[in-house]
């Protein structure tokens, strides 16, 4: 067994898919408790897991300069498949599909992540157990309850902020993230609107969450145009956002970053979901964290497997359609 090993775990597409990369670092950490871990990701992303790699030793790069003995590349441009190759790591593990995974990897298993068998953190966990098997350790992965560590400056600013919308640490609030890149069906204006009067209906102050999307803006324009006086936060970065979702009763949001962030910082959350196959809850909800999320979808056997097939569906539009404040109930009762 190489305890002294030096690990890279390669990450280098967006938020979502990265913290659902985290499990990996803790299961790694724990087999290995001598080894020098790094992560390579976008550099956008370090000041959010400063706290988190510090709490466990993992260190944060952009380069391959080290001699590492084992890559675990689970995202990553082909210029990244080269590095890892051209400096001869012995032990390269990852997903078998596109050619140059076959070509630059030299321990890999191939994956139906499309069929949504299980969730996106435990295919990755199931190449870490590659990588650790490489390394002279069979032991299967486990389920973490982690939180992302508070970042008191960014937890500073984000009260900062919310006292000017009236709210403060004793004011129970509900934060609404709608926006999305659109990589999954997302909820209309109307599914959104029903949900803030359920939380409403609890006693939760309502509190938008904007990103710089162009879709973002255009979601926050036909909610506001319906609810003009709800409180609405844009421009925080990254940890600061998070702090913001930690101090809040519920995160709200579709499948994206944002609400795997909400749920790393241990705040309940409430994912709103595509029944399309790949798009599904199964594969893509957070996962990892201490709370379980509650998880909403339209009630129908969708017979899409990677794209909604429109109106050739006989339920289209099912996420305009569903009422999300049934759901919600139905959910909540169940």
């Amino acid at each position: 067994m190489n305890e002294m090993a030096k690990i890279c775990v390669i990450r280098k597409d967006r938020l979502g898919d990265l913290l659902m990369t985290l499990p990996c670092l803790v299961y790694l950490r724990d087999l290995f408790p001598k080894a020098e871990i790094d992560l390579s990701c976008q550099e956008a992303f370090h000041d959010l897991l400063n706290g988190f790699c510090l709490k466990n030793r993992i260190g944060l790069v952009t380069t391959y300069q080290k001699k590492y003995d084992a890559a675990l590349f689970l995202n990553g441009s082909l210029k990244e498949y080269w590095e890892i190759f051209k400096r001869r790591i012995p032990l390269r593990v990852g997903l078998y599909s596109k050619l140059q995974s076959f070509l630059f990897l030299n321990s890999g298993i191939r994956q139906k992540r499309s069929q949504t068998e299980k969730n996106e953190a435990e295919f990755n966990l199931e190449l870490a157990g590659l990588l650790a098997n490489g390394l002279g350790i069979n032991k299967p992965y486990f389920k973490t309850e982690v939180i992302l560590p508070v970042n008191e400056s960014s937890r500073a600013h984000s009260k900062q902020v919310l006292s000017t919308m009236g709210i403060n640490e004793n004011s129970p609030f509900a934060v609404f993230h709608p926006g999305m890149r659109g990589s999954a069906l997302n909820v209309s204006t109307k599914g959104y609107l029903q949900l803030i009067e359920a939380m409403e209906a609890k006693g939760l102050q309502i509190v938008l969450s904007i990103g710089p999307e162009q879709k973002d803006q255009a979601l926050k324009i036909k909610i506001l145009k319906l609810r003009p006086n709800l409180a609405v936060i844009s421009a925080l970065n990254l940890p600061e956002l998070a702090e913001c979702f930690r101090m809040a009763e519920w995160v709200v949001a579709p499948s994206t970053g944002p609400l795997h962030l909400a749920h790393w910082v241990g705040v309940s959350t409430l994912g709103l979901y595509s029944p399309v196959r790949s798009q599904h809850p199964i594969r893509w909800a957070p996962w990892g964290g201490q709370k379980k999320p509650k998880i909403l979808l339209p009630k129908v056997e969708c017979p899409a497997q990677r794209e909604c097939l429109g109106a050739s569906c006989k339920f289209f539009n099912c996420m305009d359609t569903a009422d999300w404040k049934d759901l919600l109930l139905q959910a909540e009762n169940g």
